[in-house]
């Protein structure tokens, strides 16, 4: 499942201001092998209301290259995927 994420945390995991999608987006990730978050650098170290998921359930993140180093470094150390487009 791809995942549009409004914050990701590399502590907290993914969230999103809207309760109910945070539901739906849970379920989608239990379906799912492959779990990758998309978001753009604003969004890191950002938390919403909402938690979808921790960071322990994505695979993969894409986003782009003004990501700090600091933070990629962060989730690689979690095992996930770091794509920079």
């Amino acid at each position: 499942v791809f995942l549009g994420v409004d914050g990701f945390d590399p502590e907290v995991g993914v969230t999103t201001p809207n309760f109910l999608e945070s539901r739906v987006n849970r379920a989608m990730v239990r379906a799912s092998r492959r779990v990758v978050a998309v978001c753009d650098s604003t969004k890191f170290k950002r938390r919403s209301l909402s938690r979808i998921v921790p960071p322990s359930e994505i695979h993969c993140v894409i986003t782009d290259r003004d990501l700090p180093l600091e933070t990629a470094a962060a989730l690689r150390s979690q095992n996930i995927e770091v794509i920079l487009v």
